[in-house]
């Protein structure tokens, strides 16, 4: 039982430290991309490129639905976004494509990764986790 109330005290202040880490370090997003207007129409071809993407650069830290649920998410100290969140459907998309572009905390930057093109693919399939929410 000693271990059990350990291992539950340890969740508990690592929940916390994790918390506490992404109040002190918001992501803040340069006023240029806040109003970026997404050039790549959210066709079928673009979500399905930004998929493919997603699958080989995002599903491990933000899982396969979106949820912050991927299979490399426990061994990371600030817990992936949920993209089905409403914060994240009240994001403008120029915002979404500065942090995908330039990373922040733990989230690499695609910058030297993926396209411009590649990263707007990514911002229209991101879309599609909200309107898919559970």
């Amino acid at each position: 039982m000693k271990r059990i109330a350990t291992l539950i005290s340890s969740v508990f202040l690592l929940s916390a430290f994790t918390i506490q880490a992404q109040v002190n370090n918001p992501w803040i997003v340069p006023e240029e991309y806040q109003e970026m207007v997404n050039p790549v129409e959210p066709n079928k071809k673009s979500i399905d490129d930004g998929k493919k993407l997603y699958n080989n650069y995002c599903m491990s830290c933000h899982g396969e639905y979106g949820h912050g649920d991927g299979v490399a998410a426990v061994e990371l100290n600030v817990d992936p976004s949920d993209l089905t969140f409403d914060d994240i459907d009240t994001q403008k998309d120029g915002e979404l494509f500065f942090k995908i572009k330039s990373g922040h905390d733990e989230m690499k930057t695609f910058s030297n990764i993926l396209t411009d093109e590649q990263i707007w693919d990514l911002v229209n399939y991101i879309r599609t986790f909200y309107s898919k929410k559970e």
